[in-house]
């Protein structure tokens, strides 16, 4: 009967936990594609930098890079605060962008990027580490996320942008949609 009661007691749920096998640079470097809060609102934005054109795609990542790098630093005195709230309203941000084909003004962009990263590399700080193995794992979230982000914008741009794809364009739409939906239930089961 003991047994059977501890087995119903939950456990306490831990936003970071280490991916076996792998060293503290690579879990910082899936953290962002693991965790779904950092992932949609990376694969979000992604999605709207990509169907900004080359000639703006390069500054708003480099915005992100450079919020990524400002939210490693914080880490360092706000531990490992909660963004994943701030995350999700982004990425309905973001991907609201996308599906009304909205490109926004440069700083605007500029500014989501930046705070995307800041949220993030905010959010990747596992508490358990310090010194040198919490900046590896913060240097892996970053250079994760500038992958992730800057892979999937480069294939927007293409198929999107430059060779003006009817069917990508589609299915950008479509996914951006999903996305605000997605977003949308997550904000509001975070709100309660």
């Amino acid at each position: 009967m003991v047994l059977l009661v501890l087995a119903a007691c939950p456990l306490p749920a831990l936003a970071h936990g280490s991916i076996p096998g792998a060293n503290v640079f690579y879990n910082g470097f899936l953290h962002p594609f693991l965790a779904p809060a950092h992932a949609i609102s990376l694969a979000a934005l992604a999605l709207w930098l990509g169907s900004q054109g080359e000639e703006r795609k390069g500054l708003f990542i480099n915005g992100l890079a450079a919020g990524l790098l400002v939210g490693a630093l914080l880490s360092r005195g706000l531990g490992d605060p909660n963004t994943d709230f701030a995350l999700l309203l982004l990425a309905l941000l973001c991907s609201l962008m996308v599906a009304f084909q909205w490109m926004g003004p440069r700083w605007g962009v500029v500014g989501v990027a930046s705070a995307v990263g800041v949220a993030v590399a905010l959010g990747s700080g596992d508490p358990a580490f310090s010194g040198m193995p919490r900046f590896t794992l913060l240097g892996g979230a970053c250079i994760g996320s500038v992958i992730l982000v800057g892979m999937v914008a480069f294939w927007v741009d293409e198929l999107v942008v430059r060779q003006r794809l009817r069917p990508a364009l589609i299915a950008t739409r479509i996914v951006s949609s999903w996305m605000s939906a997605i977003a949308l239930l997550l904000v509001a089961l975070a709100a309660r």
